[in-house]
């Protein structure tokens, strides 16, 4: 049995329904077979199927009526039904049929069950097929295009369950630090009183950066999904430095970490810097898992889950200091470094919209999508400070405090323009926002602990920080 054989499940007797139709009994798929063949060679099968015919119900010529150029088999075991095929019994008495509106229907043996494996394999072709499944590419077949990647570009079968993938890339900003006076000018040596601010947290505005984000769905096709996405902002960097300028600068008050550095009108004991140097980074780190339901009969979704967020911040700073007559030591020079780093892991649950503002019929969409939630926030902070002098003479402190647990909000907010670009590739550009409150920053952490010469090391966190990302993103979405 050979290859042909296996698939259709025909036997011997089923090759010579195939003579039949190659003699040109029937018309499949708009293509009409050769001449003849004898009719000894059909006219057992025919005879055959003359033994099986029977009345045919009314089902069946509705269904015939309905196409009556194009050969159909019933399948089910207990109505199967054809068109009715003229039997020639010789070459010269040999006829085509001609389409009714509704042709007389006979029943089928077992064998002219080959019909169907020819109709299917009409339909892997793409002519004329009445296939459901291949219909929607009839075109791309007929065109050539039936390769790999233009089947997956127009694939779309999300009439049941099917995958959804985003991939997008985010241009961020974050807001700067709120206002915190770090140095300050000095105004006469004699006196100790400051001038302006030199350098104010504010001022250490990070740079932008690109941000990928990627997504995944899966959806029933009835608006409920499960979703996982991760987002990671990589490296916010600031730096801002004070130029040279002997004994020009002190510490703002209440200074840094409980050292004051400046004018004290003795200038045998003046502690004033010659310059400053202000660096801060930044990186952010989410992961949600969320589970999306349908909202009634609105293109709306309301979905509900668990998110993780990391916010590290650091910040390094240095000053410089060299004692001038008539000081005790014009050659002592030196340098203080000031550290604090702080970590914030957040933990909770958020709930959310996401939904089509506005569809036209080219496909186009605008989609609005909103989210909040209550987060359990476990910080930590790591603070130092340390200086040198050319005597040669070093010095250091530092602190690592945690705490004991706080809660924080997060929320996020996005409306994106989607741009269909076949059946299943869209082009996706908008608006990214996303806000934590109640987090511990470092330029809030500079009044909070004491690391100095006299005093123990000793401080506390402050949860009182807010960090605003924004930004524009752009991606691709896919379906399969």
């Amino acid at each position: 049995m050979n290859a042909f054989t296996r698939n259709t499940g025909c036997n011997g007797r089923g090759w010579s329904v195939a003579r039949r139709i190659a003699a040109g009994a029937v018309v499949a798929c708009g293509t009409l077979a050769s001449p003849p063949a004898p009719a000894a060679e059909w006219a057992q099968p025919a005879q055959a199927a003359q033994r099986q015919r029977r009345p045919v119900s009314v089902r069946e010529r509705e269904a015939s009526a309905s196409s009556p150029t194009v050969l159909r088999s019933v399948i089910a075991s207990d109505e199967p039904a054809l068109p009715v095929v003229p039997e020639a019994h010789d070459q010269e008495n040999a006829v085509l049929p001609q389409p009714s509106p509704a042709p007389e229907v006979t029943g089928l043996d077992e064998h002219e069950l080959l019909s169907e494996a020819l109709v299917t394999d009409c339909c892997s072709l793409g002519a004329g097929s009445p296939c459901p499944h291949c219909a929607p590419f009839a075109d791309q077949h007929a065109g050539g295009r039936s390769g790999l990647l233009q089947r997956l570009a127009d694939r779309r079968a999300c009439n049941d369950r099917c995958w959804t993938g985003r991939v997008d890339a985010i241009i961020l900003w974050r807001n700067a630090p709120r206002d915190r006076p770090i140095f300050s000018q000095t105004i006469d040596p004699t006196t100790a009183a400051l001038g302006p601010t030199a350098l104010n947290a504010n001022q250490l505005i990070s740079d932008p950066l690109v941000a990928p984000r990627v997504s995944l769905f899966r959806g029933d096709g009835c608006g409920e999904a499960v979703e996982a996405t991760y987002l990671y902002a990589g490296n916010f960097y600031s730096q801002r430095s004070l130029p040279y300028a002997v004994n020009g600068y002190a510490t703002s008050p209440p200074g840094i970490f409980g050292n004051v550095f400046g004018p004290t009108g003795d200038p045998t004991t003046d502690t004033s810097l010659s310059s400053a140097t202000a660096t801060l980074t930044g990186s952010l780190q989410s992961a949600e898992f969320n589970r999306r339901t349908a909202v009634g009969a609105l293109p709306m979704q309301f979905l509900f889950g668990f998110r993780w967020l990391q916010w590290y911040e650091r910040l390094q700073m240095a000053s410089t200091f060299s004692n001038t007559p008539p000081a005790p030591d014009p050659t002592v020079t030196g340098q203080d470094n000031y550290l604090s780093s702080c970590t914030n892991n957040l933990y909770g649950g958020q709930i959310g919209l996401d939904g089509a503002l506005l569809t036209t019929q080219a496909g186009f969409r605008v989609d609005g999508l909103v989210k909040a939630g209550a987060y359990y926030n476990a910080s930590t902070v790591s603070s130092a400070f340390d200086y040198t002098d050319s005597s040669p003479f070093a010095y250091s402190r530092q602190i690592a405090l945690g705490s004991r647990g706080s809660a924080s909000f997060v929320g996020e907010v996005g409306l994106t323009a989607v741009v269909p670009l076949s059946r299943c590739w869209d082009f996706r550009c908008g608006y990214f926002g996303l806000w934590l409150d109640s987090i511990a920053q470092p330029t809030n952490q500079l009044s909070h602990q004491v690391l100095n010469q006299v005093d123990p090391p000793s401080g506390t966190v402050d949860l009182t920080g807010l960090l605003v990302l924004q930004g524009v993103s752009l991606g691709l979405e896919g379906r399969w």
